[in-house]
Formats: structure tokens, sequence, C-alpha cells
């Protein structure tokens, strides 16, 4: 082979290769293996579960009902909270539905950091939701990749598993890459207290914590205020015993208000979150009449080529 056969050869393969990368890229196909979590106490498992929550492609769907706000209204559904996450493909969508203002029918005009969920996102969602009670049902809508997002503040109510947006108010912008902040929101934090086993099945085993300084310690609440207190607060967490993977978590949490004249206010969540479709999730757009113009489209093809 002389020199100028081997240098056209070597710029055929350097091609291919940039042309493979790119697809690849664009395609957001990339390898992904993360390892099962382990430990060998129930405490050091559950972290681990948490933590490999946080990489592995997955959905979660969280369901919170109000079983005592002050009215003789309780127990009811508050709202649905769905989530997946596609880390791999660096995507993510979130989509929140609230039914009810709990707080109002209590007679109290303002969240007071009782809102059930922990990222801005959903705080900003429930700042809404306790603005306008006549508003509801609500639904806000967020999905996330390189160079470009679309959110929507009053999306259509969910029907099974599809999200959409609305015509009207569906936004979609073109941001630098891929964000973090809800990718995803921490249930379990790092912690020292230990756990005790609740229930144990061929598949299953649950661990429960039912004392306060333990409880706030595990749950992460990055918006408390000096009004509200918590009450006789539990949290369960549910294993899978094969993986070692979340599966379930079920959060008792107790709110007490003390307003300014002096009297309390009790409000009691149930919060339930099942995890499941480990590395199988797939993350799409949502359904609807997204305006997206070239610039966006540009930018999203450049910073998914760049950002590997």
């Amino acid at each position: 082979m002389n020199r100028r056969q081997f240098l056209a050869g070597a710029g055929a393969a350097v091609v291919g290769t940039a042309g493979g990368y790119g697809g690849i890229r664009v395609g957001d196909i990339r390898p992904y293996d993360i390892p099962l979590p382990a430990g060998d106490s129930a405490r050091e498992r559950i972290i681990a579960a948490a933590a490999y929550r946080l990489a592995a492609d997955h959905r979660a769907i969280t369901r919170t009902r109000v079983l005592d706000d002050g009215t003789e209204e309780t127990p009811y559904d508050l709202d649905v909270y769905r989530r997946r996450y596609q880390h791999s493909r660096r995507r993510y969508l979130h989509a929140l539905t609230t039914y009810r203002g709990p707080l109002r029918s209590a007679g109290i005009d303002h969240h007071s950091g009782m809102f059930p969920h922990r990222n801005i996102w959903a705080l900003l969602h429930y700042s809404r939701v306790f603005r306008n009670p006549e508003n509801l049902p609500l639904t806000k809508v967020l999905y996330m990749t390189d160079g470009k997002m679309v959110s929507d503040l009053n999306a259509p109510v969910q029907e099974g598993d599809t999200v959409r947006v609305s015509d009207a108010w569906a936004n979609v912008i073109a941001p630098h890459r891929y964000p973090t902040e809800l990718a995803p929101t921490e249930f379990i934090r790092p912690h020292r207290t230990n756990w005790e086993t609740s229930e144990e099945s061929s598949q299953t085993v649950t661990y429960r914590l039912s004392d306060r300084d333990a409880y706030t310690q595990v749950v992460p609440f990055p918006y408390r205020l000096r009004d509200v207190e918590l009450g006789e607060c539990w949290i369960e967490v549910t294993l899978s015993r094969d993986t070692g993977r979340l599966r379930r978590i079920t959060d008792h949490r107790v709110h007490t208000l003390t307003e300014s004249e002096g009297s309390e206010r009790s409000l009691t969540y149930r919060i339930e979150t099942e995890f499941d479709q480990y590395e199988e999730t797939t993350v799409r757009p949502p359904v609807g009449d997204i305006d997206q113009d070239l610039t966006t489209r540009l930018k999203s093809l450049i910073v998914d080529l760049i950002t590997y």
C-alpha cells in the first residue's frame, strides 16, 4: 500500500468514525451499566438503593392523600406526581397534577412550607395551587434533554400513560445543556440511624422508621419554615430482594402549623411512591402541538453533538 492509498483509507476511516459517532450521539445511544445496590445492614442497603436511583433509568409515581386537614372532608386524593428518568439518554419528564387545595379548605391561605414535594419546580406549582384553588385540577409538565426544554404550567390532566401539553400554554426553549436540578429529586438522604424490619416476603423486604428525630435524618426538608413543626411521622422503604432496588417508599407525614394567634392546625399526608421500569423506561417528549423554531432545533442538535 503506497502513502496515497494509506492516507485515503485513513481519511475514510476518520470520516466514518466521526459520522458514526455523530449518529450515535444524536440518537442518544451510549453504553450504560450501573452496579446493583448492595450493603451489609438495612441502612447501607437503603442508602445504596437511593444512590442507585439517582443514576439509573426508571419511573417513579407518587400519589399523595390527605388523611387529616382539620375539616370533615378527609381523606381525599391530593395529587399524582409522575416522573420518568432516562439518564442513559439524558432525558427526563415530570408531570404533576393537583386536585385539591387542602390548606384553603382548612382556613389557611398560605402554604407555610407544608407542601408534600421537595423540589423548587413542585414548590412553584403549589404556590399557584394555594393562591388559586378555584382553578383545580391543575397540571404542570416539564420535559428536559440536551438543548431542549418543553414546559407547560396549564397542561391537560393526564389520562393513562400519555403526557400532553396544551396548544396555548406550552413553551419550548433551548437550554445550554441537560440540567440536573430535577434529575432526580432525593427521597432518602444519607443518614446514620437504624431501621426495623416491618414486613418480608419472597420478593421484597420493608424497613420502617417511626422515631421523629430519625425521620428528620432521612427525609429531605429543604424548605421548612419556623412556624411549621413535624408531628408523629414515620417512613417505610421497600427493597427488592433480588436486585436491592427501591420498590416503594411510604411517607406518613404530620405537619403542625402554629398560627399568629397561637392556635394550631394539623395536616397529615400519606405520600406513597412506587418505583419501577428500571433500565426499561423510555422518555419521550409530551404530546401536543409544540411550536419549536428552527433556531431551537439547530441548537438542540449542536448541543447534543458536543455534550457527551
